[in-house]
């Protein structure tokens, strides 16, 4: 997929149920790495790099680990939650998926992208 693919997929789950909507462009940097800068609706924007020659699982765990700092600077929302917790869930590789995890260890797991068709049910990967 290419890289705006991937932080749309990300962008999905953020926005399931909210209506914050930034503004994405992309900036090469050096050595192949690519700045992703997010904007709100004001202009606001937070931005970090990411190398898309990663494989697409640590590209896409990259963004959903980052992205939703972002949200959180940008919109006061810090999206997705592990299902009934007040927990933001945390973004890993789990066997080349990247995945959303219950950072305390709970058995809750979605796809990244998937959040919206499963997260809230208790999806598991």
């Amino acid at each position: 997929m290419e890289l705006s693919e991937l932080v749309a997929l990300v962008l999905a789950d953020l926005s399931a149920g909210t209506s914050a909507a930034p503004k994405v462009s992309y900036t090469p940097l050096d050595e192949g790495r690519v700045e992703v800068l997010l904007r709100d609706e004001d202009g606001m924007g937070v931005g970090f790099g990411v190398d898309p020659a990663r494989p697409e699982a640590e590209v896409l765990c990259t963004l959903a680990d980052r992205i939703p700092d972002a949200y959180v600077e940008l919109y006061a929302v810090g999206l997705p939650v592990v299902p009934g917790t007040p927990r933001p869930a945390r973004a890993d590789v789990v066997d080349g998926t990247a995945v959303w995890t219950d950072p305390a260890g709970g058995p809750w797991s979605c796809p990244v992208g998937r959040y919206g068709d499963t997260g809230r049910a208790g999806g598991r990967a």
